[in-house]
């Protein structure tokens, strides 16, 4: 599929629930409580099915499982091994990782190529402290356990001046010791965010720079990183900077709401329902086509300093 810009869609990212374990302080709003029966009162799993095997006919090649938190999905190891059936060259998942080591020898086996797993302080109280409960040791041995099995593992730190911004360098340096990359995500004006992000934003590129024995690599995956590496490193240091640079002109990536939402830009407040489609092929694919040629040239958060959408990332799908 080619959107009115030229650009080739080829990226789904798919919400299955917009239920988490953890309560990370610039996502989850305060008071916000699930059933413990609630998974997703929106789309069935036969929607995702239909959905995926339809967007796979369609050209969408990739395709990444997010949440809320995912593993919370009762299914997840099933509709993963849907994509990979239906053709689905790369699948994916983000994911905070609790509860994942158990997991990922079936997911594996089911056909989960990557990993990218949420991590914003290698120190135990703060880690506790952003994400109000969660374990370190449990991300940490997720991580190894994804390397040991062959997992591509990416780890995503949101940076925030004033909270981890002393632990950059221990952050990168695991790219020396470990085969995973670190990506770096500017803090956004997005939801729960917006309370902390006058206090909180740190230029990341400024940040990049200041660090010696850097150097840029190419990006082979059309990510929206910029890569860099220290020597003989094991992995990769990636950059991800919606707010001092923007990549729109190369997004190939639509996003599924739980709620049965297609969402063109992450930015934008326009979701279209696409819950009337299913169970109708020819219907759904017209839709579709439709759909991605109304994605917009970009968004306009360098301009504006705040996202259009009210939606907060759990229920989009981070």
């Amino acid at each position: 599929m080619v959107d009115n810009y030229g650009r080739e869609i080829n990226y789904l990212r798919i919400s299955l629930t917009d239920k988490c374990n953890l309560r990370c302080l610039y996502c989850m709003p305060n008071g916000v409580e699930f059933d413990d029966e609630y998974i997703n009162d929106f789309l069935s799993f036969d929607d995702y099915k239909f959905i995926i095997s339809s967007m796979a006919e369609m050209g969408i090649n990739k395709v990444r499982f997010t949440g809320g938190e995912p593993l919370l999905y009762p299914k997840l190891e099933e509709l993963i091994k849907h994509a990979k059936d239906s053709g689905i060259d790369d699948v994916c998942m983000t994911t905070n990782a609790i509860g994942l080591t158990e997991r990922l020898q079936t997911l594996k086996q089911n056909g989960l190529r990557k990993v990218n797993i949420s991590l914003d302080s290698l120190k135990e109280y703060r880690y506790k402290s952003i994400t109000q409960g969660g374990e370190l040791k449990d991300v940490l041995s997720a991580i190894d356990k994804c390397i040991e099995l062959g997992i591509k593992v990416k780890i995503n730190c949101v940076a925030i001046k004033g909270f981890n911004d002393d632990e950059i360098l221990d952050l990168m340096n695991m790219t020396i010791r470990k085969y995973v990359d670190v990506r770096f995500i500017e803090l956004m004006p997005l939801g729960e965010a917006r309370k902390i992000y006058k206090k909180g934003y740190l230029n990341i590129k400024d940040m990049i720079n200041s660090v010696d024995g850097l150097e840029k690599v190419e990006d082979t995956e059309n990510s929206t990183a910029d890569y860099y590496r220290f020597k003989n490193s094991k992995g990769k240091i990636g950059v991800i900077t919606p707010l001092s640079c923007s990549f729109c002109d190369t997004c190939s990536r639509l996003r599924l709401t739980s709620r049965g939402f297609i969402k063109t830009c992450l930015h934008s407040k326009e979701e279209i329902d696409i819950k009337p489609f299913i169970n109708k092929p020819l219907l759904f694919k017209a839709e579709m086509k439709d759909i991605v040629k109304s994605k917009p040239e970009r968004h306009h958060l360098i301009e504006n300093k705040t996202t259009d959408t009210d939606r907060c990332m759990y229920e989009i799908g981070g």
